[in-house]
Order: C-alpha cells, then structure tokens, then sequence
C-alpha cells in the first residue's frame, strides 16, 4: 500500500495548474446518463473517483472511453439498473446516479454507498425528494431499491440545502413532467456547473445561485461536449499549504470568486492574494497569526471540505483559534494524528477545535483515513521537521490527481512508493 514521505520544514516557491473539480465531474457524469448520446467532457481530473464512476457507467451499458482528460460517454444503450456492490461501497458519489437512473430507466438498485469515514451521511433527504417526484423505495440493511411509474414535477423544499440532494431532484426534474421548483437547495458551485451542463444538452433550469432552482422538466436532451471547471477544494488545500509552510506560489487556473471565504482567512492570518488573468499568486513570508474563529457552513460559508488542512496552519499560527464544525458530525477524525506531530489541538463535543497556536510539528508515520484529513496529513508533513510517512495513499488520491507532482512543482520535497 502505498505511502507519501515528506521531508519538511520549507516553504514552497513555483507554479502549479489546478485540476478539473471532483465535486463538478461526477455529478456531470452522471447527468449524461439522461442523454442517449455521446457527452463529451474536457478538463476531467484524472482521480480514482472519477475511474469508479467510468465503471460504474459501463457496468449498467454506457460505453466510456478516456484520452487523458477528457471522458467520452455513451448512453445511448442503458441496459441495466443494479449498480455492483464493489463500486457503490468505494464511493460515496455513487448515490448520485439514483435520479438519472429513474429518468433514464425508471428504476434502480444499489448497495447503500461507502466512501470517506467522515461521520453520519444519511441519504433520507435524496429520499425524500426523489419521492416527492413519484419514486417508491424498498430497502433492507444494506439495499435499496427504487422505482417508478413516471416521474411528475412537484415544489420540493429540503430539510437542509444537501449538495447530493439538490443534485440528485435536479437530474431527476429534468425527466420529470412538468415544473419543478427545488427550494432551500445548495448554490455550491458545482450545482451551477451540473445544471450549465444539463443546459447545454437542451434542459430548461434557472435559479440556481438563489436558494430556489425551477426545472421544466420532460425535454429532449441531445448530445453535448463541456468542461469541467477547476477545482476550488484542491485550489483551497494548496492556498492552505503556502499560508502554513511560507513562500510564493501561483495557482494557474485557481477558480475565482469561488474560493472567498477560505480567501478572508488567508488575509486575516497574514497571507498576500492577488487575482491574475491566468490564476492567484500566494504569499505568506511574515507571521502567521491566527484568524481567531472559524465555522464551517454551507456555500458561500467555509468548506467544510478545507478545514482539515486550515487547523495545520492554525496550530503554527502566532494565538489560538477554533474552529467549528457544522456540516458532518466526524470531520476531526484526523485530529489524532495531526496531535501526534506535535499540534495539540482539543476536540469539544466533536464539533469545536480548539487549537493552541504556536506549535513546532515532528515528522511522524501517521495514516489517512479519508481524502480531506489525508490531504492535511501532507500539508503537515510540509511543515514538520524531519521525515513524514502518510499512510493510505489511496485516500487522498480520490481527489487529487497527484499531489506529490504538484508540491514537487512548488519546490517541496516529496515523494511516493
């Protein structure tokens, strides 16, 4: 199994191009299960995640085929509506599928999914929207079956602006019958990208920066090519990186006005930004001070998905901060193994961090045990003094391409085997 070894304790200098989003590609892969056609997607990041949902496609009928980044999907002879067990458990974003596959198929059965251990991820609110549209479940402890007789368009108002769930009623309106309006859904980026993808194949979705998507479901979608637009989260760890180890870098590609709230920490722990045509340059050369308090929260609030590698530059930074967590209810689960190199962060009620500040980290072995924390595992090892081991490689790579390849790019020693 492999394992990723940082020699630590320098700052990072050099240039680095940002990926396509994981969290924008696999929603869009799965919309194209509504298209009986070939979508042609650019930019897709070359990520385990990604590879699970190729087979995941093809083991229910679609031909895929990659050329480096871009994916190549065929819908046109979907014949099958069990997804296997193997794929559905490795991956969260397998619950996904369930809305396309009811519009496409009218019917589906999987495994309940797997992925990142990062708490309780109920699925009851994709549920509950997907019946709002005429789906009827059977499930059992570890299956669940759906169908329907054909889905109508409803209002449907979530109990909590859920990413999957917002994604999930909105692939589902677009074969529905009728209007569809979504309220209290998520605005996170990658839901504007999943319904530009959806317009370009011919669906009519507006509303989707306003809390309230309207659907007017039933239209014929055709074969379209788009690209997925770069990822913000790994923009985010790498912005997190320089603020904790110091330096200079430039992030080509670093999508804007998508990253504010990860941004005003930055500045506020001392961190220079500055917007380019091509991307963000990154500056951190004085003190890093703390930026006092920080919660998580739904876009346009912090991503949960960046606080793992925030609470490293934290516990170096000059004061203590904390840190709140409020999106999943076991998101400090690294929290052990960044205290064993040396950060002495308390975790209250697993809900509050609170992170003493002024730390000096030791390179330790430690070991990943879901993608974000193992990210801030290296970021950690890029700060520490001595030699860092982080174990489960495969982890971190369902969501970055290569990390080793990109910090090796901004000067930083490190390597896998």
């Amino acid at each position: 199994m492999k394992s990723i070894y940082i020699s630590g304790n320098a700052p990072l200098y050099g240039e680095v191009t940002i990926q396509g989003s994981k969290n924008a590609a696999l929603p869009i892969m799965a919309a194209a299960l509504l298209i009986p056609g070939i979508s042609v997607l650019k930019n897709c990041p070359r990520i385990a995640d990604v590879e699970y949902m190729c087979r995941l496609l093809q083991s229910i009928g679609c031909f895929v085929e990659r050329d480096k980044n871009e994916v190549r999907i065929d819908a046109s002879a979907v014949s099958r509506s069990r997804l296997p067990e193997e794929y559905v458990t490795m991956m969260r974003s397998s619950v996904m599928l369930m809305g396309p596959m009811l519009g496409r198929t009218g019917e589906v059965s999987l495994h309940y999914p797997g992925g990142c251990v990062i708490g309780d991820r109920p699925i009851d609110i994709h549920l509950k929207a997907l019946r709002s549209l005429g789906t009827c479940y059977s499930d059992s402890d570890q299956e669940l079956e759906a169908w329907t007789a054909g889905l109508r368009g409803t209002d449907i108002l979530l109990e909590f602006p859920s990413v999957g769930a917002t994604e999930n009623a909105v692939m589902a309106a677009v074969a529905a019958e009728g209007v569809t309006r979504i309220r209290r859904c998520a605005m996170e980026p990658e839901i504007g990208s999943l319904c530009a993808f959806l317009r370009c194949a011919g669906a009519d979705i507006r509303g989707e920066q306003t809390g309230c998507i309207t659907v007017r479901g039933g239209k014929a979608l055709h074969p379209c090519c788009f690209e997925i637009p770069s990822d913000r989260i790994v923009a985010g760890t790498y912005l997190c990186a320089c603020l904790a180890a110091g330096g200079e870098i430039f992030m080509k590609n670093s999508p804007e006005g998508q990253l504010n709230a990860m941004e005003d920490v930055a500045i506020r722990m001392g961190c220079s930004l500055r917007r380019g045509d091509e991307g963000l340059w990154v500056q951190r050369r004085g003190i890093l001070f703390s930026p006092g308090y920080v919660e998580t929260g739904s876009y346009p609030g912090f991503p949960t998905d960046l606080q793992s590698p925030l609470l490293v530059a934290m516990a170096l930074a000059d004061g203590e901060s904390r840190l709140k967590e409020t999106i999943f209810n076991d998101r400090f689960v690294v929290v052990a193994e960044l205290n064993r190199m040396g950060t002495e962060i308390d975790v209250q009620d697993n809900k509050l961090a609170c992170v003493p500040g002024g730390r000096r980290l030791t390179g330790r072995q430690v070991t990943a045990s879901e993608l974000r924390g193992g990210a801030a595992l290296v970021v950690a090892g890029l700060c520490a003094e001595g030699l860092t081991a982080v174990g489960n490689r495969y982890f971190i790579d369902r969501g970055y391409e290569d990390i080793c390849r990109d910090l090796r790019q901004l000067g930083a020693d490190i390597d896998s085997w």
